[in-house]
């Protein structure tokens, strides 16, 4: 298959925009650490390997002087051996000792299992003291491996749904009170929400093990082992994400022997990226029946397309196909199928999204190929790292012929760039409550003191906002929501990989096995009503959101193999500069216009869709017929950065929308954020607190898709004179198109407004509501109304009232088609702005009236 790559880009079909050559590497090797003699570990890696390579050496050595160690080398790397043999030492040599061993995904944690039982029963262990514990194995088995088991393998997210669930349960705080080392496998998955969640429950562990250790002076410190392929400053990394110091044995230490590998981008029409890659999967499976390929798309329905197709070239879809989808929301017997096939190599070839981007081990890969570039330099590296394992291999890239030229570089230039920085932001209030509400519940498990844990490193405003979190506290109305999402299981209400938001399991009807889940902002836009959804190379039909029941779902039924249709979103921003909404003073403002970082609530609502004959079809109309087809909103407080020139040509939707556009891009790339992580608006943002600048229809923005916000955007802000240049160095490399021409307009335009921009600018505070009186929703106020902590229906504001001192809403529902509108009352902790046809007024809280205060009034 490789040499079948090489040939078909020798010719002139796919034309080779840039290529370059991966030299191999040598190995470099040294001894076994003497302290693994002490075990079986040490004679059985020396039957095995007679000498380690160096930056296994050092790993194991700097272990066995108790110190927590991130190893931090490419992939294929020998790193799995590090994390094993001082796993397994620890379990020999203090039998009391148990294990816990993190990988980030079910399919990763199954594929790994196989390699830690064969290398435990090389030195003595039975097949059951290594088990694993994943959302794959049935709750009713756990408790058997838990007592079985000496060394775990298992996802944070079952750690933190089910084991920190269970912390009362004698089985539970046996194994934990004997926890001595923690793994973290592919530590730079780590990151971002996920990341940001995973910090919160390391300490939350760590404190309920302190706990149980209480008066234990023969207990052994807890040791951490992380290892990755591809992470910037690892040290500082871990540090951040567990509160811990460790030793790092990077790249510089890196001994693994590397095959070459040829590295090329391939040329495609803007929008055909998907068509020429198919092109290329056909020419290497004709000309080939060695080897096997990998094809990467970062996009859901792209991957399930790519493989639909695929299998009608094959034109044996249905019986054994050569090639099949595998991304995130399968079902577990789904995936391990695929993973099979593949392995055996019944299958040719797999299209993945990031899914199959880690460590699961398929070295007879020969062939990758990547549909676009790769949203971040990690993914990029992770998915080189696939190929050639065994043998020589080849990666391809196939992009639009200018797409690095765009970001003022070049392939070879983009390939030698450093790792990214790993994003944490452990400041998210709304995070810091689902954590706070899990503690708390687990100290309670525990017989613990209430109060924060001594012994962690607790981020910053965490105690207090813990502190609003326990039972019976005074807690903002700003948490009213989260709180009511996390129900009396917090551990299982609120999700690792999201914040403040549900999943929705996918399903055929209620009581059906659930075809796979995904969150509600990924729901807005792969499985809105109506919509086309794809799974496993097959389409469905989105016939209707089920929100009220117990487990959200939304069922699916089979349609034609010919249908089509992509979402209408709307999203609207509201956004404010007063002092309470601006992050960090982040302000520069000129005499006609402005630049912030601040807080922003943000609306999407798709309201209809698009068929594959490009024909429009709305809710509107179409809920007049079935009730199930009807808008869905998702609305969510993040923070981004505003951009307002009060000029006319910045009036022009056009000009805003492609610097909008432009600089989600290429801060995207640059800083190598995901680009489903961010979003850009160009129309309907609405900016309070300005005064002598005309801010409607002249603003655009840029913001975390992260509810409660990350910060992703906060280098936009910072950088944005930088991010100027990028756009320039783009527009010099591609200088030759209209488009290109236009953007250097628009470009010209705020680089000249920005340079008038100061800081320490005085901002407009809105007026203090006098006492007696209270800002509340006008009536006729389209707002949104949240059900189980999460956005339910639109509703109209009829008339506020106190109940027993509570501030309540009468509001009116949607009418069906063929019912009257429905009124109910609801408190106004559960009412979202929404859109932009809402506003306040001054409300008078004895009279119950709207009506200004009387003038000089405080």
């Amino acid at each position: 298959m490789y040499d079948a790559l090489r040939d078909a880009l020798g010719s002139d079909d796919f034309p080779v925009v840039e290529s370059f050559d991966l030299p191999p590497q040598s190995a470099r090797y040294s001894t076994i650490p003497p302290f693994l003699n002490e075990s079986r570990v040490g004679a059985q890696i020396a039957r095995r390997h007679s000498r380690l390579w160096f930056h296994q050496a050092e790993a194991l050595a700097a272990l066995g002087r108790g110190e927590n160690v991130v190893l931090s080398t490419g992939t294929a790397s020998g790193k799995s051996l590090v994390f094993q043999a001082f796993a397994l030492h620890q379990v020999l040599s203090r039998p009391s000792s148990r294990v816990i061993v993190f990988y980030p995904l079910k399919a990763l944690a199954a594929d790994q299992l196989q390699g830690w039982r064969e290398i435990g029963e090389s030195v003595g262990l039975s097949a059951d003291a290594i088990g694993r514990i994943d959302g794959s194995v049935p709750s009713v088995e756990r408790d058997g491996i838990l007592r079985r088991a000496r060394i775990i393998v298992m996802t944070p997210d079952v750690c933190h749904a089910w084991l920190m669930s269970r912390l009362s349960m004698p089985i539970v705080k046996t194994f934990v009170h004997a926890l001595s080392v923690l793994v973290l496998d592919e530590a730079h998955t780590l990151d971002g929400v996920f990341g940001s969640n995973f910090a919160f429950l390391a300490r939350r562990l760590v404190a309920a093990r302190n706990h149980l250790l209480r008066g234990d002076d023969q207990a052994p410190p807890l040791q951490i082992v992380a290892a990755t392929a591809t992470i910037s400053k690892p040290g500082e990394h871990l540090k951040r994400l567990t509160g811990r110091v460790f030793s790092v044995i990077d790249e510089h230490a890196d001994g693994a022997q590397r095959h070459e590998r040829f590295v090329a981008h391939v040329a495609s029409a803007e929008g055909e990226e998907l068509q020429v890659a198919e092109e290329i999967q056909r020419r290497v499976l004709t000309a080939s029946r060695e080897g096997g390929f990998i094809t990467f798309c970062d996009s859901r329905k792209g991957v399930e397309q790519l493989a639909i197709r695929s299998a009608m070239d094959e034109g044996n879809a249905d019986d054994d196909p050569a090639v099949l989808p595998y991304r995130a929301g399968y079902a577990a017997e789904d995936r391990q199928q695929i993973e099979a096939l593949l392995k055996s190599g019944r299958l040719r070839g797999v299209v993945s999204t990031s899914a199959l981007e880690l460590g699961i081990d398929l070295p007879h890969l020969r062939v990758g190929l990547n549909v676009g570039v790769p949203a971040t330099r990690k993914a990029y590296r992770q998915r080189l790292g696939r190929i050639g394992r065994r043998a020589p291999g080849a990666f391809v890239v196939v992009a639009a012929p200018d797409v690095f030229r765009r970001y003022g570089t070049s392939f070879q230039e983009y390939h030698e760039m450093s790792v990214e920085p790993s994003h944490l932001y452990l400041d998210n209030r709304f995070m810091q409550f689902a954590h706070g509400r899990c503690l708390a519940d687990e100290l309670e498990a525990l017989g613990a003191p209430p109060s924060l844990p001594a012994g962690v490193k607790w981020p910053p405003g965490f105690r207090d906002v813990h502190a609003a979190a326990r039972p019976g506290a005074d807690r903002p109305t700003e948490f009213d929501a989260v709180a009511e999402l996390g129900g009396d299981t917090p551990q299982r209400s609120y999700p690792l990989r999201s914040v403040g938001e549900f999943s929705f399991q996918i399903k055929l009807n209620e009581n059906t096995e659930s075809l796979g889940e995904m969150t509600q902002a990924q729901a807005l836009r792969e499985a809105y009503p109506g919509a086309v959804y794809l799974h496993m190379a097959r389409k469905y039909e989105v016939r209707a959101w089920h929100t009220s029941a117990f487990a959200p779902f939304i069922r699916v039924k089979p349609t034609a193999p010919n249908r089509s249709t992509r979402p209408r979103i709307t999203t609207w921003i509201n956004a404010s500069v007063t002092r309470a909404d601006l992050i960090d003073g982040h302000l520069l403002k000129g005499e006609n216009g402005l630049l912030a970082e601040c807080q922003m609530q943000i609306t999407e609502r798709v309201d209809g869709f698009v068929d594959g004959n490009d024909r429009e079809h709305k809710y509107q109309e179409l809920r007049q017929r079935n009730p199930n087809l009807r808008s869905r909103t998702r609305n969510f407080r993040t923070s981004g950065v505003v951009l307002c020139i009060d000029e006319p040509w910045f009036g022009r939707e056009t000009s805003r929308r492609r610097i909008s556009d432009s600089m989600r891009e290429v801060f995207a790339h640059e800083y190598s954020v995901l680009p489903q992580d961010i979003g850009s608006a160009a129309t309907r943002v609405s900016l309070r607190g300005v005064e002598n600048i005309e801010t409607r229809g002249r603003c655009v923005a840029v913001f975390d898709e992260v509810y409660g916000s990350l910060r992703l955007t906060e280098r936009l802000y910072v950088e944005f004179a930088h991010i100027l240049d990028r756009l320039d160095a783009a527009v010099e490399a591609t200088c030759d198109s209209s488009d290109s021409t236009e953007l250097a307009a628009v470009l010209s335009g705020v680089r000249k407004a920005f340079s008038t921009f100061t800081g320490g600018v005085s901002v407009v505070e809105p007026e203090p509501v006098p006492e007696g009186y209270e800002e509340v929703f006008t009536k006729g106020s389209r707002v949104c109304a949240r059900q189980k902590g999460q956005i339910a229906e639109d509703v109209v504001i009829i008339q506020p009232t106190l109940m027993n001192g509570q501030l309540m809403y009468q509001v009116e529902a949607s009418p069906r088609p063929g019912r009257p509108p429905v009124r109910r009352w609801i408190s106004a902790s559960d009412l979202e702005p929404s859109g932009e046809e809402w506003n306040y007024a001054t409300w008078n809280r004895r009279t119950e009236a709207y009506e200004d205060p009387p003038d000089g009034e405080s």
